[in-house]
């Protein structure tokens, strides 16, 4: 009696799961990316790093987006804040920042809502003021990149949903 009862249950959460706000995230030729590696010598992104991507847009469509609107991201090219300098003590291993090294992503993205097209573009982000926008205490090491595309998702998806 108890299955039925589970199972009638999640017929009922599955409309939900289906209506939910989401993002897509495509990576188109992670190989020839300018920077987007986490470590030294790292030229694609890695598992963690597009984890880390892919949680926070999530985050961010949860946030911004209508319970029907579908989110499609292309990530054409990735230069992460900072840059690894091999000719210093550290050997190579910390990612100095500066103000000539700032964050930028290039995509592409379509915005869907009941199978209809809301939106789309290419865009080419970037935050120049990275070093003042975010707290260089964060261990996140992808705190400017996140703060960068939370800027430019609030600017072209705020519309929708408002933040609690």
């Amino acid at each position: 009696m108890r299955v039925p009862t589970v199972l009638a249950s999640l017929a009922l959460l599955l409309p939900l799961a289906v209506s939910a706000a989401g993002v897509e995230l495509q990576y188109v030729q992670p190989d020839r990316y300018t920077d987007a590696g986490l470590r030294p010598m790292e030229r694609e992104p890695s598992a963690a790093l597009k984890r880390e991507l892919e949680t926070e847009l999530q985050r961010l469509g949860q946030r911004y987006l209508l319970p029907d609107q579908t989110l499609t991201l292309e990530i054409l090219d990735l230069d992460l804040a900072g840059q690894f300098r091999w000719w210093d003590a550290s050997r190579g291993e910390v990612r100095v920042m500066s103000a000539a090294t700032w964050p930028r992503i290039r995509l592409r993205y379509r915005l869907m809502a009941d199978g209809r097209e809301l939106a789309k573009g290419e865009e080419s982000i970037s935050d120049r003021d990275y070093l003042n926008a975010v707290s260089a205490r964060s261990s996140d090491p992808l705190r400017y990149e996140k703060n960068m595309l939370g800027d430019w998702f609030r600017s072209r998806f705020g519309g929708g949903r408002q933040p609690a």
